[in-house]
């Protein structure tokens, strides 16, 4: 039995369609601007702020980048912010130590930002409830702190490395069922 069954005629060949695909592609890799790129916030400061909260010279610019990159996300005024903090901190001298009780009086509209900042580098999240945003795990400085011993937690059940041999086999075996 053969089939009578064609597919419907197009205007373009493959060949023509793939060749547009190609140069939409070429067009966009080539235009100066980004459709969904926003302006990369400086780094510095939110950085600066970041070694000044932790007392740590060894934390990843990179990494740091995204945890303001998300910071930013969920609050458009966070680099404003960090800006006016770190100002105020490099102005006023404040040590550590009196931080909190200093913005608490003298700059209570910036007084949540060293909280975000701490939480985003210790906990690797951004954010709370449904706006929460991952942006490190086991680079984030709680399991850093403990890297050497502790490994952090994963979803495998097992050991750490559990998941990379084979699992063994069980004998399974039918209990009796007694009514």
């Amino acid at each position: 039995m053969t089939s009578n069954f064609h597919f419907p005629s197009f205007g373009l060949q493959r060949r023509q369609l793939l060749g547009g695909a190609m140069a939409a592609g070429v067009a966009a890799q080539l235009a100066p601007w980004s459709w969904a790129a926003t302006p990369a916030a400086d780094t510095s400061r939110f950085m600066d702020l970041s070694h000044y909260l932790t007392e740590r010279n060894d934390l990843n610019a990179r990494l740091g980048a995204r945890m303001q990159a998300a910071l930013q996300a969920l609050n458009p005024q966070f680099s404003a912010q960090v800006d006016a903090l770190w100002q105020w901190v490099e102005s006023q001298q404040v040590p550590l130590a009196q931080l909190n009780e200093r913005l608490k009086a003298e700059k209570p509209e910036l007084a949540g930002i060293p909280a975000a900042v701490m939480q985003v580098w210790y906990l690797g999240i951004a954010g709370s409830g449904i706006h929460t945003r991952v942006v490190a795990y086991e680079f984030a400085l709680n399991a850093q702190t403990v890297a050497d011993k502790l490994k952090p937690p994963t979803y495998a059940y097992g050991v750490y490395g559990s998941w990379t041999r084979n699992p063994t086999t069980f004998n399974l075996q039918r209990l009796p069922v007694h009514s």
